[in-house]
């Protein structure tokens, strides 16, 4: 295993352990009924997570460098092959577009949620616009409020406020 196949698995592993219990699992193409894709999905699935993290984390309209820095630590970058760091500085210069972020995971719960988690994970949730950026994460996601109360309890992260 080449080390951007190590950092994607360690980062769907992390995601993997917050999502635990919080939707069934199935066996689907991509995946061996856990949460854990495996094989090209592992690693497309990994890159949907990263975007969604890097979007979290500059929705409020400022990405600083200790955010920036933290984020990267988060994910792992340092095993990550050189192209997949060039493409992870392109993500963090592009637009704010949620139908790129979702891209993908709408048609699975169970990829939705680990979409959400990945960005609940990236934020504070201190600024109304991070608020504003979950809330229509999760709208565009399908994922009701019921389940994002319950995430956000389960992992002792700050209520979402549903304005």
């Amino acid at each position: 295993m080449d080390k951007t196949a190590q950092a994607s698995q360690s980062l769907l592993g992390r995601v993997r352990e917050r999502a635990r219990h919080i939707v069934a699992t199935e066996a689907t193409e991509g995946h061996d009924a856990t949460l854990m894709p495996h094989g090209p999905a592992a690693t497309d699935h990994s890159l949907r997570l990263i975007r969604a993290m890097i979007a979290a984390a500059k929705c409020d309209g400022a990405l600083t460098e200790g955010e920036r820095e933290r984020l990267l630590d988060r994910i792992g970058s340092a095993e990550f092959h050189p192209e997949v760091m060039d493409w992870i500085e392109r993500e963090f210069r592009a637009p704010l577009d949620i139908e790129t972020v979702v891209e993908g995971c709408c048609d699975s719960r169970l990829r939705a949620v680990e979409l959400y988690l990945a960005s609940l994970e990236a934020i504070d949730l201190a600024h109304p616009e991070e608020h504003a950026w979950l809330r229509r994460l999760a709208g565009r996601l399908g994922l009701e409020k019921a389940l994002i109360d319950a995430i956000h309890a389960k992992h002792a992260a700050p209520p979402l406020d549903w304005g």
